[in-house]
């Protein structure tokens, strides 16, 4: 039907728009990391995640490595504050 807009392009739309505005603010809020995950497993796109809890020698961290193809990946480090997580990104 003309006008009709898929589910799968809904999708698309909110997890490009979700992504773009996480990437631009560097900052990350638990709902929004979760959403990521959450679509990561949609798309069946490979990912692996890793917490490391606050100890008395460093502050909570997490780790989340996304990978597009067999060589090429997206690393996201997050550093974790009392509202949000601070991220950092590289791609190899």
């Amino acid at each position: 039907m003309p006008g009709v807009i898929a589910l799968k392009e809904i999708i698309d739309i909110l997890s490009a728009d979700l992504l773009r505005s996480v990437l631009s603010s560097k900052k990350i809020k638990i709902h929004q990391l979760n959403s990521i995950i959450s679509l990561l497993i949609k798309a069946n796109i490979a990912f692996s995640l890793s917490f490391y809890p606050k100890t008395s020698t460093s502050d909570a961290s997490a780790s989340l490595s996304i990978t597009l193809r067999p060589n090429v990946s997206i690393n996201i480090s997050m550093d974790m504050s009392d509202d949000a997580m601070i991220m950092d990104y590289s791609r190899s």
